[in-house]
């Protein structure tokens, strides 16, 4: 009986003992998506030298990954902090666009922000091109079925007051053949046979300015 009650009392002392561990496992707390601030969205800087980024701090966070996309060039710049703002020299007269990756060290997921554009003026512009538009359907690279194919995209503007119109080109080679110009609506319906296509829509405001979306590709079985 003796014997019993001893080993009863060690198995006791060992649980206790492990369930006190410091180092017991411990489930990874996943970082929250932050919430953007300044530059606003779809807003206009004036000649800075440096863009400031600003953010709310998101939870469970320790460092945040700022990219920033140049709409025209589709130059990509990336820099790190471990706070929530952030000073970076871009070139001047051009937009772009900016999102927030949180991330933490004991969690293996990220949790990316909103993404927000924003136009760098060099002096003071009386009005600016549309951000170059962009495509909803068919996204780059998307595989769709023959019969008639939904082209769709949206726009922004800085300047909030312009009105726009688009020439949409379309072509198996390179995207430089015109299949509509100057419509109002932000999609088109075509026939289209197997292959690959190549498409753009360039948008174009009532003050005479314009803007490129780039070439996107997809594919039609």
């Amino acid at each position: 009986m003796r014997i019993l009650i001893n080993s009863l009392i060690v198995m006791c002392l060992i649980l206790s003992s492990c369930s006190s561990d410091p180092y017991t496992f411990r489930v990874p707390v996943d970082p929250t998506a932050a919430n953007l601030s300044k530059p606003a969205n779809n807003s206009q800087c004036l000649e800075v030298e440096k863009v400031k980024f600003e953010w709310n701090k998101s939870e469970n966070t320790e460092s945040y990954t700022v990219t920033i996309i140049n709409l025209l060039s589709n130059e990509v710049t990336t820099q790190n902090s471990s706070t929530n703002t952030l000073e970076v020299t871009l070139p001047k007269g051009q937009p772009y666009s900016w999102q927030i990756t949180s991330k933490n060290s004991g969690s293996s997921k990220i949790a990316k922000s909103e993404l927000w554009k924003f136009y760098l003026s060099g002096e003071a512009q009386f009005n600016h091109a549309p951000f170059p538009a962009e495509i909803i359907s068919p996204k780059n690279d998307s595989k769709v079925n023959t019969g008639s194919i939904k082209l769709s995209w949206t726009v922004s503007d800085v300047d909030s007051g312009d009105t726009h119109k688009f020439d949409i080109k379309l072509d198996k080679v390179d995207g430089t053949t015109l299949i509509s110009t100057d419509q109002s609506a932000t999609e088109k319906n075509e026939d289209l046979s197997a292959g690959t296509y190549f498409w753009r829509v360039i948008a174009k405001d009532d003050k005479g300015n314009h803007s490129d979306s780039g070439i996107y590709k997809f594919i039609v079985k």
